[in-house]
C-alpha cells in the first residue's frame, strides 16, 4: 500500500496524494467508467496497484472533487 504523503523516502508518485493527482490529470473535464479510468490510470502508471487507485478514488470522493452517478465518475 502507498503512504499517503510523500516523505524523504517516498516519492510523490508512490503516495495517494499523487496518483489522486494522476487521476485528476486523466480524467480532465470528461466522465468515464470507474473501469475505464482504472484501465487508463493503469497505462499511464505501470506501478499502480488497485488498492492504491480506490485509495486515491476515496480521497478525491470524500474530499468532494469527484460526482459519481449512474457507473460514472466526473469532476464535480
Amino acid at each position: 500500500m502507498s503512504e499517503i504523503f510523500p516523505d524523504k523516502f517516498t516519492p510523490l508518485e508512490r503516495t495517494v496524494v499523487g496518483e489522486a493527482a494522476a487521476l485528476l490529470a486523466l480524467l480532465g473535464k470528461r466522465s468515464v467508467s470507474i473501469g475505464q479510468l482504472y484501465i487508463e490510470h493503469r497505462q499511464a502508471v505501470h506501478s499502480a496497484t488497485y488498492d492504491s487507485f480506490t485509495a486515491a478514488l476515496t480521497l478525491l470522493y470524500g474530499a468532494g472533487v469527484l460526482d459519481y452517478q449512474d457507473q460514472i465518475v466526473r469532476v464535480s
